[in-house]
């Protein structure tokens, strides 16, 4: 996919690089030239898509194991962008997990897990990012809410990633505010339904997941298709470019007008 914006020789990281979006956001700031590092806990996949956005870019790409729930990870993640690369100038905080339980079940520790994962390490990464971009004053981090931080559905008991989804969104707000002082922007992606690995049961073959989609998807979809997993790459792009420049503290959705209906 074509992209017409230009981030030649930008330094990016991309957390949760190994499989779904962050996959694809990978694709779309290598597309647009930028060097990108490759964040995730599957090592092996991190240096195949290293080696295919190289390929097939012609940019520099690594891979970095990180344990995005260990601070020390993050920050020796930070470090070796900054130093492979010299620089950094957009952060993509993708890194993720969702799970569900009923209220009446839902466990503690559950709910822990996931605000650890989708919120924690994101505070941890965005702050350490902020070490490099606030001296020379310049950068971009890109946050991955959801529709979930606006909208629950009935089918979805997923608490705890409904809470987490809003509480990044209200914390994009937060550090746009703070660090928009220092000409770093801090802005929000919040995608609808994407074939990933996290929305299996949504798009897999059969009966229950066909009635899903008619149930959920369909009915809440102003655009006569489903989305692709590639329909979110202008929209990071956009965020990391300098066409969005006075663009800060916002939630940019992707979801085919769900949260219009």
């Amino acid at each position: 996919m074509a992209t017409k914006y230009d981030l030649t020789d930008r330094v990016a990281i991309v957390t949760g690089a190994s499989a779904g979006l962050g996959v694809e956001f990978a694709h779309a700031l290598a597309g647009a030239g930028a060097h990108v590092v490759l964040a995730a806990r599957r090592e092996e996949r991190l240096h195949e898509l290293a080696a295919e956005l190289e390929a097939k870019y012609g940019v520099r790409s690594i891979g970095v194991r990180t344990d995005m729930v260990r601070e020390e990870d993050v920050v020796a993640l930070i470090e070796t962008a900054a130093r492979e690369f010299g620089t950094l100038d957009i952060l993509v905080n993708n890194a993720g997990t969702t799970g569900g339980q009923p209220l009446l079940e839902h466990s503690t520790a559950l709910f822990r897990e996931i605000m650890e994962v989708n919120v924690t390490s994101l505070f941890v990464a965005s702050r350490e990012a902020a070490k490099v971009m606030v001296p020379k004053r310049s950068g971009s981090i890109i946050n991955i809410s959801s529709i979930f931080a606006y909208r629950t559905v009935k089918q979805f008991a997923i608490p705890a990633y409904y809470a987490s989804k809003g509480a990044v969104a209200s914390l994009t707000q937060s550090l746009a505010v703070e660090l928009g002082q220092h000409n770093v922007r801090v802005n929000a992606i919040a995608p609808g339904f994407f074939p990933t690995e996290m929305s299996v049961e949504m798009f897999s073959p059969g009966e229950a997941s066909a009635e899903l989609r008619a149930e959920v998807l369909a009915r809440r979809t102003a655009l006569p298709f489903f989305g692709e997993s590639d329909h979110v790459r202008g929209a990071v792009c956009f965020l990391a470019s300098d066409d969005a420049k006075f663009v800060t503290g916002q939630t940019l959705v992707v979801d085919g007008g769900w949260m219009a209906i």
